[in-house]
């Protein structure tokens, strides 16, 4: 079975008052757990979006047929929004495609953005200075020459992410050459001249990450390994339950965790919403809902630095209560308005200039 739907141009973010319709994906495992904790928050904040549930769930029992069902239906949703918020999926059983990664070649996603930030004091890490972006190729990414121009595509992305953010170091982690050339990466860099950038081995580069993340800024990684990147990058800032995730086009946006479905969590009300509701936070400022994204994201840091934590947050220093993921909803719901006292608020981290280059959470 294939999608018949004819191509349409992807319509973008609409930018007015009225409520902009936003493709949900609610998941599998804690996904509905988190994804309505999430929106809760959102909406009581005032955020102005439409819900349009997409169904991408699936399990290894499925037939070809139903997955190819649910990707023309995403498909058809996310040419009507532009915007997709999407909680973790089960991946499909091997032959059957990917339906994230197919929505994402669809739309002309060209580059994945994930903010690292350490939250210290509240939240426990070796790291309580680390501050950075990760900006890494999709899966799936293509070959020879179109490798390269995805290859530059996505360093000018980088480069952009750095300056905006007013970031002055930018290193790319490298597997192979024709990943990025050398004369590209000079070429590309050279328009960038406020910007100290470095060309390293991927496992070079990993192994500075790992040892002294405090020193990068922008880490861009061409070709496949991305994901582990940014989950190395992830766990050293405080966890996968902290780290949002956004796939960007030039008309559409995927907005996700880093983290996965984690079955054994589910139903449990035991999952972290933080990741969810800071790839919120970043959908909200891509549609232009800066004032929203702001108050959602102060309250969230509030919220962590009364030493509210959910079980994987927990910090022996600091952690005053433990709830679920419910509770800790209502907590972020309760300190809207506030602002943080210790850590920085977030109107110190959003460029409110350009929608397609995303706060650091």
């Amino acid at each position: 079975m294939t999608d018949q739907t004819p191509h349409r141009p992807w319509p973008g973010p609409r930018h007015g008052r009225a409520n902009q319709p936003i493709s949900i994906v609610f998941g599998d495992g804690i996904g509905p757990e988190v994804m309505q904790a999430s929106l809760r928050i959102l909406l009581a904040a005032g955020a102005r979006i439409a819900v349009e549930p997409v169904d991408l769930s699936g399990s290894p029992g499925d037939a070809e047929e139903d997955h190819a069902r649910q990707l023309s239906a995403a498909r058809q949703s996310l040419r009507r929004t532009g915007v997709l918020y999407r909680a973790p999926v089960t991946t499909p059983p091997a032959g059957v495609a990917c339906p994230v990664q197919a929505l994402s070649r669809d739309a002309d996603l060209f580059a994945t953005t994930r903010p690292c930030r350490a939250m210290a004091p509240a939240i426990a890490t070796r790291h309580p200075a680390m501050d950075l972006i990760i900006v890494h190729d999709l899966p799936g990414a293509a070959q020879g020459d179109a490798r390269q121009m995805r290859a530059e595509r996505l360093l000018h992305h980088a480069f952009a992410v750095a300056r905006r953010q007013g970031l002055r170091r930018l290193d790319a982690f490298v597997e192979h050459p024709d990943a990025l050339t050398p004369e590209l990466f000079d070429a590309v860099a050279g328009h960038y001249p406020d910007i100290t950038a470095t060309r390293r081995r991927l496992e070079t580069g990993l192994a500075r990450l790992a040892d002294r993340p405090n020193g990068f800024g922008v880490v861009v990684v061409p070709g496949r390994h991305g994901d582990l990147v940014a989950t190395l990058a992830a766990r050293l800032a405080g966890g996968v339950g902290l780290a949002p995730s956004a796939a960007l086009g030039t008309d559409c946006a995927i907005f996700s965790t880093v983290h996965g479905t984690a079955p054994q969590l589910a139903g449990r009300d035991l999952a972290n919403p933080s990741a969810m509701l800071l790839a919120g936070v970043m959908m909200l400022h891509h549609i232009g809902q800066h004032r929203v994204a702001e108050c959602v994201h102060d309250a969230w840091l509030a919220t962590i630095e009364d030493g509210i934590h959910t079980a994987d947050m927990v910090n022996p220093g600091t952690t005053r209560l433990r709830p679920g993921t419910r509770g800790f909803a209502d907590a972020v719901i309760t300190r809207l308005g506030q602002a943080p006292r210790m850590l920085r608020p977030a109107a110190a981290v959003s460029p409110h200039h350009n929608r397609n280059i995303m706060m650091r959470a």
